[in-house]
């Protein structure tokens, strides 16, 4: 108990310390403020280059809030601007930047101020955007093939013993803005995928279920161009929420590709043995593919500065080759003869959803021009 409300009085003690520091910076920025206001410009440079001052205690030892860290840097980039010192005033608006990576200038700012902006790179050098979700995969058959099959395949169906063909992924990207909204995008996804499948075979009662699932590691490319970008509401303010679209490509490795849970029923029963589920070491899928994609979702400006976003997106892809190999299509006596499967020649294509996280990376410097 007695060490308990040791803690307690420690803690009270140092919310009251820092409270009371809050407090005397506030008031210091506010009479450096007001020394601006009455013409004092030099008192506002001579108390920041001052090491004891209030004010450059504040600051260094970042007791100011978000807040008040850009109204000191900002008056004293006005400061340094009126008193004809560029280098320093430079030096203080990109201070000023770091702390607010977009920072909107307000109208009653002086011509000065708009000048030493544009003569800045305040837009993200990079974006980094993190997405993860689900798929459901979408074979699209482009032959039928059958050993000793009666009727159509079900893919995905969900009846009996087949499922939906869900899959999960995850990709990083690296995003740049161009132009107007326009982006380009690039970066890698792990994907895993699978699709699921029911037939009956002539033999009455006698029905298989194979499941095939595999992984990819994938490097997708693309152009996105978001509604939005720039507009600005009555307030000055950038627009919260930009839809997007964006179409592109990728390049697809295989990583693995196997059968899991397949099997016949019915009659005598059969499982397929260990050592036949394997489809790329067997060499009876492609390695590599090359995949289009088309998408469309929605990003919401968070964070103080509202340069991040949270974003939902629903993608479809649509590979370009066949996803088994003709060749050995016939090479697996154990699926082909005992379960009685034969794979399709087949695109793998998939719809997505995704929730995601894009994270601005800033660099302020000077323009080309004016350095």
């Amino acid at each position: 108990m007695k060490q308990h409300l040791i803690t307690f009085c420690l803690l009270t003690c140092a919310f009251w310390a820092h409270s009371q520091s809050s407090s005397q910076c506030a008031r210091a920025l506010s009479q450096a403020e007001l020394a601006f206001e009455q013409g004092r410009l030099s008192d506002i440079i001579g108390t920041y280059t001052d090491d004891n001052s209030g004010f450059t205690r504040c600051l260094d030892q970042g007791v100011f809030s978000v807040d008040e860290e850009i109204r000191a840097y900002k008056l004293l980039t006005k400061a340094y601007l009126f008193q004809d010192n560029e280098t320093m005033a430079e030096e203080m608006f990109v201070k000023l930047l770091k702390v607010d990576k977009e920072h909107n200038l307000a109208a009653e700012d002086p011509a000065e101020l708009y000048l030493l902006k544009d003569k800045f790179k305040t837009e993200p050098i990079l974006r980094v955007a993190v997405r993860a979700g689900v798929n459901k995969s979408l074979p699209t058959v482009m032959q039928t093939f059958d050993s000793f099959q009666e009727g159509d395949k079900r893919y995905n169906e969900n009846g009996n013993d087949t499922g939906l063909g869900m899959g999960f992924w995850g990709e990083v990207l690296a995003e740049r803005h161009i132009s107007k909204g326009i982006e380009v995008a690039a970066g890698f996804q792990y994907r895993i995928t699978s699709y699921e499948i029911e037939g009956e075979m002539i033999v009455e009662d006698l029905n298989y279920v194979a499941k095939n699932t595999n992984n990819m590691l994938r490097f997708p490319l693309m152009v996105r161009y978001s509604m939005n970008y720039d507009k600005k509401d009555e307030d000055g303010n950038r627009v919260g929420l930009l839809p997007y679209f964006f179409i592109g490509g990728s390049y697809d490795l295989l990583l693995q590709a196997k059968y899991i849970d397949t099997r016949r029923t019915g009659g005598t029963a059969y499982t397929l043995p260990a050592g036949s589920d394997d489809l790329k070491s067997a060499d009876q899928v492609s390695t590599s593919n090359v995949s289009v994609m088309l998408g469309a979702g929605i990003r919401a400006r968070v964070g103080r500065a509202k340069v991040d976003f949270f974003s939902l997106e629903l993608r479809y892809d649509n590979a370009l080759f066949n996803y088994i190999n003709p060749d050995n299509r016939w090479a697996n006596k154990d699926l082909n003869f005992g379960i009685g499967h034969v794979e399709d020649d087949l695109t793998l294509n998939t719809l997505s959803f995704s929730v995601g996280y894009t994270k601005s990376i800033y660099f302020p410097r000077k323009r080309k021009q004016y350095r």
